[in-house]
């Protein structure tokens, strides 16, 4: 792993982030990218908003200076602080209209192999109908992305439940699970939920899970686990074996795909207080080996 992009809005949620990209960082050698992205405001004139006078075009393009000035600052404190001693780090802030938008496009400049953010867990009713910066990030984004929703006591990750079914789509991200999990020399539970609506036999489940195994050379645990739902097996089963992390796979749905067929992990995101790693199916591809430089 290279590269690393950290988001933050210097809230207290997203230094939990930074905590865990930096300890993420020194273990892997990569460079770490703290972006600011401010949000800018709505300005209305009395004649037509798309001619605005020169003086207002002045008094905007200053706001948008002071913007970014402001945020340059905070980060430029975040970087002097001991959390990163030792560690690449790069600074760059914008100012948009659309957080998450700027989020992904700078994921893209930089190539980054992996975006992690902190975020409020648990979310309300509110929060579910408009979404927040991180689940949009995590629907649309190419890259992994790594949610930390609270402050991680422990520095170190031991054991990460890989939820999938474990169809052919799993083997596109798994190596890139795998070998994340080897950063911090973790176990990992290969975790299977049965639901009534989608069931299968757990004759048929084995079998599949055992062929996953000896595909990727693994020992991994396999665990078919039944509940009501697939968001709550993986939460219940996350806690019942008190694991440090959860890895999923996320078709990135858009539009009214999500209202027909809505994404389970955008719900395991938005319940979890565990941190939740996931990867794109669709978009995602490994290629080479980005754990190792």
């Amino acid at each position: 792993m290279k590269t690393i992009l950290v988001p933050t809005d210097f809230s207290k949620n997203s230094f939990y982030g930074l905590e865990f990209a930096a300890n993420l960082a020194r273990r892997s050698r990569a460079k770490l990218h703290l972006f600011n992205v401010a949000l800018r405001g709505t300005y209305y004139y009395a004649s037509d908003p798309l001619v605005i006078a020169p003086p207002a075009a002045v008094m905007v393009e200053s706001i948008i200076e002071n913007l970014k000035k402001s945020s340059m600052a905070k980060l430029e404190k975040i970087r002097k602080s001991k959390l990163f001693k030792g560690i690449k780090v790069s600074l760059e802030c914008e100012t948009s209209f659309s957080v998450y938008r700027e989020i992904l496009d700078y994921s893209k400049k930089i190539k980054t192999d992996l975006i992690v953010m902190g975020t409020k867990g648990e979310s309300n009713v509110k929060d579910i109908l408009l979404g927040s910066t991180a689940e949009r990030v995590v629907r649309f984004s190419e890259k992994p992305v790594l949610v930390i929703p609270n402050k991680i006591k422990n520095s170190n990750l031991n054991l990460i439940v890989f939820a999938s079914d474990f169809t052919h789509e799993a083997y596109g991200i798994f190596r890139f699970v795998r070998d994340f999990a080897k950063i911090f020399n973790a176990k990992i539970d290969l975790l299977k939920i049965n639901t009534m609506n989608q069931f299968r036999r757990t004759k048929d489940d084995a079998e599949r899970m055992s062929k996953f195994n000896i595909k990727f050379k693994t020992n991994c645990r396999t665990v078919i686990f039944n509940d009501y739902m697939k968001e709550e097996g993986i939460l219940n089963y996350s806690e019942l074996v008190s694991a440090d992390l959860i890895a999923i796979g996320t078709h990135g749905k858009k539009g009214l795909a999500r209202f027909f067929s809505a994404d389970v992990s955008e719900g395991v995101v938005r319940l979890s207080h565990k941190p939740i790693l996931v990867v794109n199916l669709k978009k995602f591809k490994s290629k080479g080996d980005i754990f190792k430089g």
